[in-house]
């Protein structure tokens, strides 16, 4: 059933919002929303995110009308209950009388005729490097021939990116969105009326996508988890539909809508674990996680992998930092650890060239071979020349990302190198410090630090002190989601810098300084102060940077959540003054 042809998509050029004003109007769906025309300013960028804006007060052909069909369905997604905006309730996320009504969803999904009995899927939880994994595993089963769809539950600039189906690997078209919404409504506003108004944000998008895969007729679906596994809106996968559950490293987020302990995280993480079906385990840094992980999988005769005796070894060879095609090259290896004789190597591929750097997005990598090798053992076609394909072939947004000069000089930033990168736990900032010092091992690192208040910013700060050695640290505030509800502020974020700095011993200076000051302390200094916008925060962190860096190279990584990266985008693609 999986042989199907590669089949041609039309897919849209994308085109994203920045701004609009907050006139309302009733619309026919009776709810309140943003108003488009008056006196509102809407603007768009081309579908490579940089180059010409368009300012308009009245609707224009092309890009704008497509995104005004995505704005109709985002006005009937955003009167739903967002808890991404408003935060988590606790202990939502475990399997408990607290926990999300998974029920609501399959009847919600019923009431759609039944989508997921219409292809299979790989399914994937975890707290660091969900995403990465999902776009490795996707591309290579369409390196393989397979028509794949892959959800995921974070966007950087449209909400269209959380949708992806076809053989190009790109987000859903606006007119396709539209179109699904469209053809949707009238069951999902009777599925709204039964459940007196309970249904989510997420859950409706969630049965949006799983319909469009159903409609695209694709093969193999491979899912995200939004939160935790076990009350998750996605964990309605039955076991006849599962290929094989996947599930990366596990560590503290979301600590008090998963029950507020490793432990439970991991039991929650390991909800999605189906009776008989596969299990595949990304490197586990927390050992007690990866031992309750085993024996929920023992305790449903789910075999795992890599099995006892089996590793997954990663080695780094080399990184290229070039914004045109930044690149490392690495050899994944599957060995035995239970033999002493020389060749226990039971898989290789040398010279693997990923466009997606660090060490862990090798290991990303390498959960997304294992999981391959394992379909090819379930009966699926999956080559070697496939699975390197695959893996080449991933790109991944907001992934320690570079801006291209003409982007970084529209932030007045000429001569220094900006990173955009979504790190937002203890475990991506510690990835993304190593990752830093490796493809810049003689540099000035100056951070812009925004993030949500619901994150372990302590442990975040400490790990990325630690990893990256910054000499400069600006924070700043973002919205998140669009709202803010769970923003943090500047001025506590650069606390818990400084907090974090002295927990390890670092010399720390708070606040502006000016030029003979900046220049007369020790090398060793971390500078660390706030600004009041995205903008001002780098333009401050550049400044201090071409102060600083002494023949070194100037770099300024931005970082801390997703929602900063997509601002950092919007400020880099507006046309020049």
């Amino acid at each position: 059933m999986f042989a199907s042809p590669i089949r041609s998509l039309s897919v849209a050029v994308r085109s994203n919002l920045i701004h609009r004003g907050q006139n309302t109007i009733i619309s026919k769906w009776g709810i309140l929303c943003p108003a488009l025309g008056g006196e509102d300013t809407i603007r768009f960028y081309n579908s490579d995110q940089r180059g010409l804006g368009i300012e308009a007060k009245k609707k224009p052909a092309g890009g704008y009308e497509r995104e005004e069909l995505v704005m109709e369905v985002e006005e009937y997604l955003n009167s739903l209950k967002n808890f991404e905006k408003i935060g988590v309730p606790a202990s939502a996320g475990t399997d408990s009388e607290k926990g999300f009504d998974l029920r609501r969803m399959s009847r919600l999904l019923t009431t759609l005729g039944d989508p997921l009995s219409k292809y299979q899927v790989v399914y994937v939880a975890g707290t660091k490097g969900k995403g990465s994994t999902v776009a490795f595993i996707s591309s290579i089963l369409r390196a393989a021939g397979f028509r794949v769809g892959s959800y995921t539950s974070l966007h950087i600039l449209s909400l269209r990116e959380r949708i992806v189906s076809g053989e190009t690997g790109q987000p859903i078209s606006a007119q396709a969105f539209h179109q699904l919404y469209r053809d949707l409504r009238l069951k999902v506003n009777e599925a709204a009326v039964a459940e007196s108004g309970t249904l989510t944000h997420f859950e409706v998008l969630t049965a949006m996508a799983f319909a469009q895969f159903a409609r695209e007729k694709v093969d193999i679906a491979v899912i995200e988890t939004g939160l935790g596994g076990a009350r998750d809106a996605t964990n309605v996968i039955p076991a006849s539909s599962l290929l094989a559950a996947v599930i990366v490293g596990v560590g503290k987020e979301h600590l008090e809508a998963l029950g507020g302990s490793l432990e439970s995280i991991a039991h929650a993480k390991a909800g999605i674990i189906k009776e008989g079906r596969p299990v595949i385990l990304g490197r586990q840094p927390e050992k007690v996680a990866e031992g309750i992980l085993r024996q929920v999988a023992a305790s449903k005769n789910a075999p795992v992998d890599p099995e006892s005796g089996h590793e997954l070894v990663c080695e780094l060879k080399s990184i290229l930092a070039d914004y045109r095609s930044p690149h490392q090259y690495c050899d994944i290896s599957m060995r035995r650890t239970d033999m002493t004789v020389s060749n226990n190597q039971v898989w290789v591929m040398r010279n693997i060239k990923l466009a997606t750097l660090g060490v862990h997005q090798m290991e990303n990598a390498a959960t997304a071979i294992q999981t391959a090798l394992r379909l090819r053992g379930e009966g699926l076609h999956i080559s070697d020349a496939s699975i390197r394909l695959g893996l080449e072939n991933t790109t991944m947004p907001g992934r320690f990302q570079f801006a291209s000069p003409s982007e970084a000089k529209a932030l007045g930033s000429d001569g220094a190198i900006i990173i955009l990168d979504g790190a937002h736990t203890e475990g991506s900032a510690a990835a993304l410090g190593d990752t830093l010092t490796l493809t810049f091992p003689e540099s000035c690192l100056a951070l812009v630090v925004a993030m949500a208040s619901d994150k372990e910013h302590l442990a975040f700060a400490r790990a990325l002190l630690q990893g990256g050695n910054p000499r400069i640290v600006v924070t700043t505030r973002v919205d998140i989601a669009g709202g803010t509800t769970r923003t943090m502020s500047a001025s506590a974020l650069a606390d818990t810098f400084q907090c974090a700095g002295q927990e390890l011993g670092m010399e720390t200076r708070y606040g502006p300084r000016d030029v003979g000051e900046l220049r007369g302390e020790r090398q060793d200094t971390v500078f660390i102060d706030e600004a009041d916008s995205l903008e001002s925060a780098v333009a401050k962190a550049v400044y201090m940077v071409h102060l600083l860096r002494d023949g070194t190279k100037g770099v300024v990584c931005v970082t801390g959540s997703l929602h900063a990266v997509s601002e950092m985008l919007k400020l880099m693609s507006r046309p020049p003054l």
